[in-house]
């Protein structure tokens, strides 16, 4: 026999006996399951005529690489589902997130009890996607993955979940900086908020997670969509098109987030946060709905040392609605804690407004970390906090005192990195931009602050425009801030000026340049109303070049330097066009 002919042979047989898979064998064994709520029983859930009529019914029958498909009906599928690798969760009929009224069939899914999967409606697994499923009322999570890889959850409806509110999300203890260089005040159990309704934890390996086009909304004791990365776990994830809204802090936690990033350990985390919105965050003065006001988050990105972070944010939309949340409410917050963090946030074409704190952080409150923030074409504005009152304006800590924009350190050895460009920073109850330092963890200076302003406009806030404040040791700051509006400010409180610009500590490696000055700043700058137009406290600064209401430069009495110097040489002869009328 020709060797041809035999292995022609051992194919036949083959094929006849069953002896040798074929290479699409698994492929063609995949197979469809349809369940859906109130079915008879004994349906074989083949066929949409004859679907099965329990998750554990699915759960039982099905494989990995199946595709389930839930049929649409007013009541929901109870009980949990925990998917298995490569399966497909997809809710048949109309979008969920479409404007399906809350009462019309839809396929639903809920877990009512924590007796299976914790109370997790769905459970992900390796290489699965959840599509266009409404989850309500959910014992603890909606959907929730744990070291999973590659997973999608896609045009979903989550709503009323953490019904036990369950505590998921820790924000570590950490030292909240005071104005009194070295004291602060700990926060020494870390902040808690409820477990998610779209949540994520990777502790290990490589993933992907692509959340898109959900919709999270209407808990009372949840955060929105959170992710979680440990150990030394490398994680790229997709946030985008998500619209997050309505969620409540439920008594006995001290935090609810609508997304929340967040790295340990040695871990690092890419993600790319698009086209988001999120609204309605906070409790009200209801003591049915848990504490009066709440610590509420918009975007919250937590790096905790050595971990790193990068996060690109993308046409974000904050909103927040008038009465709610508390002081510490912000529409971003990136924060360091631990030692050796490091992070980027990257923020375009974006909108962040109402909060009644600050309405963007960037805070180091750990040591040794450096954090970069990048805003280009993002607007900040319309705080309601107490901020200018007097009451809290950077008196006690320098935070949360409804600030559109702080940049701070609060611990030894961090670098602040912060650059502004073609953004709106305006109306805000406090200061435009606070940017500064008072060390309260660890021992030694902050190690830098560098700040670069341009082409934006910070102005008619109802304390200050800008602030450049340090409190303690500074190894090195630098600040360049040109073609900006820094006009008309309130000057209410303890930040008088459009611009003030002080070192109560010890920052003598400073370089601060609005015009003609060592870092190459083209001025340019609008320092027109308010009560004072600058006000410097024992640094020396460059602003040359700059629009000071009048032709020759700031009227008597209008320019204030004490233990420092003001350069106010060359001034424009009239304002440029940027500057407020």
């Amino acid at each position: 026999m020709s060797a041809r002919a035999a292995a022609a042979l051992v194919v036949l047989l083959g094929v006849v006996t069953g002896a040798a898979a074929a290479p699409g064998a698994a492929a063609a064994a995949t197979r469809t399951w349809y369940v859906e709520a109130g079915a008879a029983d004994g349906g074989r859930g083949t066929t949409r005529a004859a679907p099965l009529a329990t998750l554990a019914a699915v759960e039982a029958k099905s494989r990995a690489g199946d595709r389930i498909v839930v049929l649409p009906a007013v009541t929901a599928l109870d009980g949990g589902l925990q998917l298995k690798p490569r399966q497909r969760l997809i809710g048949d009929g109309r979008s969920v997130t479409g404007g399906l009224p809350a009462d019309a069939p839809a396929p639903r899914l809920t877990n009512s009890t924590a007796v299976h999967l914790e109370g997790d409606a769905v459970r992900l697994a390796d290489r699965t996607t959840v599509r266009n499923i409404r989850v309500t009322g959910a014992r603890r999570g909606g959907v929730y993955g744990t070291d999973v890889r590659k997973v999608s959850v896609l045009a979903s409806d989550i709503s009323g979940h953490n019904v036990g509110c369950t505590r998921g999300f820790l924000i570590p203890p950490f030292n909240v900086p005071t104005t009194v260089a070295g004291v602060g005040i700990p926060i020494s159990a870390g902040l808690h908020n409820g477990w998610a309704g779209i949540m994520v934890d990777i502790g290990s390996g490589r993933s992907q997670i692509a959340i898109r086009g959900n919709q999270v909304h209407d808990a009372d004791c949840g955060d929105g969509i959170d992710i979680r990365v440990s150990g030394d776990a490398d994680v790229r994830a997709t946030i985008a098109g998500n619209d997050v809204r309505e969620l409540r802090q439920g008594d006995d936690l001290e935090s609810v987030l609508a997304i929340g990033l967040q790295t340990r350990e040695r871990s690092r985390l890419v993600a790319r946060v698009e086209g988001n919105r999120q609204s309605g965050l906070g409790n009200d003065e209801d003591p049915g709905l848990g504490p009066a006001g709440a610590d509420s988050e918009g975007v919250f990105v937590n790096v905790v040392g050595p971990s790193s972070l990068r996060a690109t944010i993308v046409r974000n939309r904050y909103t927040h609605t008038p009465g709610r949340g508390g002081f510490s409410a912000n529409g971003l917050e990136f924060v360091s804690m631990g030692d050796g963090g490091r992070g980027l946030v990257e923020v375009s074409d974006s909108t962040f407004s109402g909060t009644p704190g600050d309405v963007i952080e960037q805070l180091a409150l750990g040591t040794g970390a450096r954090l970069r923030m990048r805003l280009d074409n993002v607007v900040a504005s319309g705080s309601t906090g107490f901020g200018g009152s007097g009451f809290g304006d950077t008196v006690v800590i320098p935070g949360n005192n409804a600030d559109c924009l702080i940049a701070a350190s609060g611990g030894a050895r961090n670098v602040v990195d912060l650059a502004v460009r073609r953004s709106r920073l305006t109306d805000c109850a406090n200061n435009g931009l606070t940017f500064g330092s008072s060390v309260a963890n660890g021992t030694g200076p902050t190690q830098e602050l560098a700040l670069h302003v341009s082409d934006s406009t910070i102005a008619g806030n109802h304390a200050g425009n800008l602030r450049i404040a340090n409190a303690g040791a500074v190894s090195r700051l630098s600040a360049l801030v040109q073609r900006t509006d820094l006009s008309g400010s309130g000057g209410v409180g303890s930040t008088p000026a459009n611009l003030t610009i002080e070192d109560l500590g010890d920052a003598s490696n400073a370089t601060i340049d609005l015009g003609g000055g060592g870092l190459g700043s083209l001025g340019g700058n609008c320092l027109q109303g308010g009560t004072f137009a600058a006000a410097v406290v024992g640094f020396d600064v460059s602003a040359r070049g700059n629009w000071w209401g009048t032709p020759g430069g700031p009227a008597p009495g209008r320019a204030l330097a004490i233990g420092g110097a003001l350069d106010t040489g060359a001034p424009l002869p009239a304002a440029p066009a940027r500057c407020r009328p």
